[in-house]
């Protein structure tokens, strides 16, 4: 017998676990999946039974095992049927899928413990040697962004970068993803960081997370506009192409915290989730390439280097040639 990808079920558990109130599963709805991994979310206290069996005011119903017991209250008769699928449900315990979620993905440090009704905190991920602090929101939207914050910079220092990732879409407007942006916070959607892996099924692809960096300096010589996707030098606009801006970002991110070197390895992963496709190190230094003409061939820029502001190193990867403190993430 083919089951559904059990893959789905995990997303079918997000979704249903960012409405308000958490709604409860029906095993009808579980029947499509394999029965040893539903029972494996049961026995991880992710599903719960729920005990409150329902009634139509003249019987009773209880479940017993994979039996429907219907209970006259008058007489105590009872009538058994095979089937308690039209009946039977299951509760999302949040605190079990923080569990399973931080202990997938690798987190360290405090967590998960719960911050608010809205927000866990499930853990710290480190990615090229900066940290940052990851949260699971539920019903993240533009009217309660506020409030999130407020719960989430009560919580952990407001110098700590923090990922928020929401359990459902959390389609904010720019002007609060700025905003976000400037304290130091990032929103993704946990959907969409699922890595299907069979075996760490809740497994979240932290490394595609960006990591929120310092302050905005508005005269900052070298600014790189992550919500339009643009990067400005020296008041110009830099032709980048599309699927290289992320790669280019990263460069910029290692060059503002520590000046040092991206690896191959990070650049491949960053061309890959950008562009959807698998990366090897000749895309990567044919990315390389690019954001070099990007610089060398704009005719409105003077005195560019012949390396286009960007080192390159066999077997290492590349660097920006710029000093920390000209650039600048606008957003």
């Amino acid at each position: 017998m083919t089951f559904a990808n059990a893959a789905e079920l995990i997303r079918l558990l997000l979704r249903q676990s960012d409405r308000h109130p958490i709604r409860a599963i029906g095993a009808a709805e579980l029947e499509p999946y394999d029965p040893r991994f539903v029972r494996s979310l049961r026995n991880l206290g992710i599903l719960a039974d729920r005990e409150d069996q329902r009634d139509d005011g003249t019987a009773v119903f209880q479940v017993v095992g994979d039996e429907l017991i219907v209970v006259d209250p008058e007489t105590g008769e009872c009538e058994r049927y095979d089937d308690a699928l039209d009946i039977q449900s299951f509760d999302i315990d949040i605190a079990a899928l923080c569990r399973a979620i931080r202990e997938q993905s690798g987190l360290k440090g405090p967590g998960p413990v719960a911050i608010s009704a809205r927000i866990w905190r499930l853990g710290r991920h480190e990615k090229h040697g900066r940290t940052a602090e990851i949260c699971l929101v539920r019903r993240l939207r533009e009217e309660n962004s506020q409030e999130i914050v407020d719960h989430v910079r009560g919580a952990i220092d407001s110098e700590t970068p923090v990922a928020l990732i929401s359990l459902g879409d959390c389609d904010l407007p720019t002007a609060v993803a700025r905003q976000l942006d400037g304290l130091r916070l990032t929103v993704t959607r946990a959907l969409d960081l699922l890595r299907d892996d069979p075996d760490r099924p809740f497994a979240l692809d932290l490394g595609r997370v960006r990591v929120p960096t310092g302050q905005q300096a508005p005269d900052a010589r070298l600014q790189i506009d992550r919500i339009g996707r643009r990067v400005i030098f020296e008041g110009i606009e830099i032709d980048i192409e599309p699927r290289d801006f992320d790669a280019f970002a990263l460069l910029a991110e290692e060059a503002m915290a520590a000046g040092g070197w991206v690896s191959k390895e990070a650049l491949a992963a960053t061309l890959q989730a950008s562009t959807g496709r698998e990366s090897n190190p000749e895309q990567v230094d044919r990315c390389i390439n690019r954001l070099r003409d990007a610089f060398r061939k704009n005719k409105r820029l003077d005195a560019v280097p012949s390396n286009g502001f960007i080192d390159r190193k066999s077997k290492v990867g590349a660097r920006l040639d710029l000093a920390s403190s000209g650039i600048a993430f606008i957003a």
